[in-house]
């Protein structure tokens, strides 16, 4: 909300009781002293008729000069502001949430008003069950492991060895198998001869039939091994074969995937600071259960603050970006600030038709979100004629008068409309004044058009020794 600055003329007015009663005492003094002047006057003429010897006639002289200090107007930078109350914002306010749900909180870390880094850890959640399961995952990794790299090894010498035993044996097994089938045959066709004859009954040689039968089975069998046999030993000669070994890689990757997985689970049950800032807001409760909604902190990114300025949109004209701003506080008189405008809102509120001017406020311990500030922002920088506020003497007419000092030492009182009030203890003089004027200070309050003075120092030397002796 816009609120105009207090005039000059009004801050000198809390003076004028000192002033009245200042004027108040001359003022008896003056007619105390006319009264007591006849008196005083018919004693000198008794004195002087009573003596016999005339005196010379003695010149009147001007009345006594008073001792007064004197300062000349000069020419100074005079700041136009404009006035404006507003609110403390963060710049940018970053949410932090949690990216493992359903866990509980087990350790908050940070409290409100701590300083952060990126990355930071803020919060831990319970991670037992994450642990056990990244272990067998490794476990079942590391078997995959060890398969692929036998597979990629090939057969060993003593495998190679036991698969050619194996062929020997097999071939062993289809000799022995050919020569019981070459015996069955020649007592089949012995039998079938005695059959004929009638030397043995049909029953006999039935049976001998089927023992033909069997060493002919037996010998397929004994084929069938060897071939197995020397299968074996051909894949052992051989090594792996490629589609073997993909499927035992497809079983590693699978088995780092989920150790990766698991990994990454783990690294969420940390709750760390994703930019570096400041803690606004803090959430986070230990036995609480995460959920991916829940804002379990905000941060001030880089502690980085703004005052948003409410100005009437007839001012919006006279702001720009990067202009001075004085800011102060009605709670903390201690508390005063330079800010920049930053930018200006384009839109204008409907309702209380003023915009907000955003501005960057400094990094300082003493400012927090939702502070309630007042705002001078320095429109313009123009040149004024400048004096001592002591020397200006508030009229019971509103009006205000300084004392001129003549080339003779006398002064005339001058009427002045008073500008700017400076952060110098120094007031603008709008009009009645001209650079190098010199004007009444100390003792201004007890002269009157006329009156002769003496110059006991000069306020524009005394400042300019005085800041002598501090450089």
């Amino acid at each position: 909300m816009f609120k105009s600055s207090s005039s000059p003329l009004q801050w000198l007015v809390g003076k004028l009781p000192v002033l009245i009663g200042i004027g108040i005492g001359l003022a008896i003094a003056v007619i105390v002293g006319q009264f007591i002047s006849p008196s005083v006057s018919e004693t000198q003429s008794r004195s002087n008729s009573a003596s016999n010897s005339p005196e010379p006639p003695v010149e009147r002289s001007p009345g006594k000069a008073q001792t007064i200090t004197a300062a000349e107007a000069r020419l100074a930078r005079v700041n136009r502001t404009l006035e404006a109350t507003g609110t403390v914002n963060a710049f940018e306010l970053i949410p932090v949430l949690s990216q493992a749900t359903g866990r509980q909180i087990v350790q908050v870390l940070v409290e409100e008003g701590a300083a952060v880094e990126t990355g930071q850890t803020l919060a831990m959640l319970d991670s037992t069950v994450l642990r056990a399961q990244l272990t067998q995952a490794r476990a079942s990794t590391a078997q995959a492991e060890a398969r692929l790299a036998e597979l990629r090894a090939g057969s060993r010498v003593e495998e190679l060895a036991r698969g050619r035993e194996g062929v020997r044996i097999a071939e062993a097994g289809v000799t022995q198998a050919q020569s019981d089938l070459a015996l069955i045959k020649r007592r089949v066709e012995r039998n079938k001869f005695l059959e004929t004859e009638g030397a043995i009954a049909r029953d006999r040689l039935d049976e001998i039939l089927n023992q033909e039968k069997i060493a002919e089975a037996n010998l397929s069998q004994a084929k069938a091994r060897l071939q197995d046999a020397k299968e074996t030993l051909n894949e052992l000669q051989r090594g792996p074969r490629p589609e073997v070994i993909t499927q035992a890689q497809a079983q590693l990757a699978q088995a780092r995937g989920q150790v990766q997985l698991i990994s990454a689970q783990l690294k969420d049950t940390r709750v760390v600071a994703p930019r570096g800032g400041i803690i606004a807001e803090r959430n986070a409760r230990v036995g609480d259960i995460t959920s991916s909604s829940d804002r379990l902190f905000t941060i001030i990114e880089n502690g980085r603050l703004e005052l948003l300025l409410r100005v009437p949109e007839t001012q919006i004209g006279q702001i720009k970006s990067n202009q001075p701003v004085r800011i102060t506080s009605d709670a903390n008189a201690d508390l005063r600030l330079l800010g920049r405008v930053r930018t200006l809102d384009p839109l204008v509120d409907e309702q209380s038709r003023q915009a907000t001017v955003k501005v960057d406020l400094p990094r300082t311990g003493g400012l927090k979100p939702g502070m309630f500030l007042r705002g001078a922002i320095v429109t313009s920088a123009e040149s004024g004629v400048t004096i001592p506020s002591g020397a200006i003497l508030p009229q019971s007419d509103g009006s205000a008068i300084v004392f001129l000092i003549q080339r003779d030492n006398t002064v005339i009182s001058q009427p002045v409309i008073l500008g700017a009030v400076l952060a110098d203890d120094r007031v603008e003089i709008i009009e009645g004044l001209t650079p190098s004027d010199r004007i009444a200070v100390k003792g201004a309050p007890y002269l009157k058009d006329g009156d002769f003075v003496e110059v006991a120092e000069e306020e524009g030397a005394r400042e300019a020794s005085e800041a002598g002796k501090e450089r």
